[in-house]
């Protein structure tokens, strides 16, 4: 099992260096074009046109499909945002991870204009304003399960304050497969966070969750003819909007 995992990672490593190498020739303008298509597309889903609410990630200056279209039209629409936060873990059940996932609330398209950048470029929230966000997750230390000695009805007094449902989730990555799976930059924040949104959902309410439509946004070179290596912790996409504006659904 151990050499079959190290030899996953190493699989993950090399098609990683393989996209990230392809990514730095794609032109500024390449870049551009291929955004706005994708975001055409996206825009005209009924997924992403019934959601209430929607997890966004804040795109790199180059190297993934530009976000900055798609944050601003779910803000004039009134859609509810959630922007990726990360923290320095002191979860137990991953020992892996040194550092976590949340996604917390955008409130205007003026908070979003007054992200500063992180040393990648990305827009980031600052960690003085989390206390005046919502969370989507109960993280404080803990995947977000509630004691079992938690009566049904502090569960409903708590839904409100805790369960931060998502509709939609737009999905960052370095490659993409036509069977919908997703490989990420090897941090674990997504595929992480979606199992602790899975677990704490389903501990909330005591059934079985609905969980968000994921779609992945990939720039042409980001989609690999051949099957991503994958293990059981990996999230599959529901569908996967591509730089010619085309769509890949399950």
């Amino acid at each position: 099992m151990g050499d079959e995992m190290a030899g996953l990672r190493a699989a993950k490593k090399d098609l990683r260096a393989l996209v990230r190498q392809r990514l730095s020739l794609l032109s500024p303008q390449s870049l551009k074009q291929q955004s706005a298509s994708v975001t055409e597309t996206l825009l005209s889903l009924p997924q992403y046109k019934n959601a209430q609410s929607i997890g966004v990630y804040l795109s790199m200056p180059k190297g993934e499909v530009l976000t900055r279209a798609i944050i601003n039209d779910a803000l004039r629409q009134r859609k509810q945002i959630f922007v990726p936060y990360i923290y320095n873990s002191k979860v137990q059940d991953h020992p892996n991870l040194r550092s976590a996932m949340d996604m917390v609330s955008l409130h205007s398209k003026s908070d979003y204009e007054r992200l500063e950048p992180d040393a990648w470029g990305i827009p980031s929230v600052a960690e003085n304003s989390i206390a005046g966000r919502s969370r989507v997750l109960d993280d404080r230390g803990i995947s977000g399960a509630i004691s079992p000695e938690v009566t049904s009805s502090e569960r409903v007094s708590r839904r409100s304050t805790e369960l931060k449902r998502l509709d939609l989730i737009v999905m960052p990555g370095v490659a993409f497969d036509r069977d919908l799976g997703r490989l990420g930059h090897g941090k674990g924040f997504y595929d992480w966070f979606l199992k602790r949104y899975h677990d704490s959902k389903a501990s909330l309410l005591g059934e079985e969750t609905k969980m968000p439509f994921l779609v992945g946004l990939a720039l042409d070179v980001q989609l690999l003819p051949d099957k991503i290596p994958t293990d059981a912790f990996d999230w599959r996409l529901d569908a996967l909007v591509i730089g010619d504006g085309s769509v890949i659904r399950n």
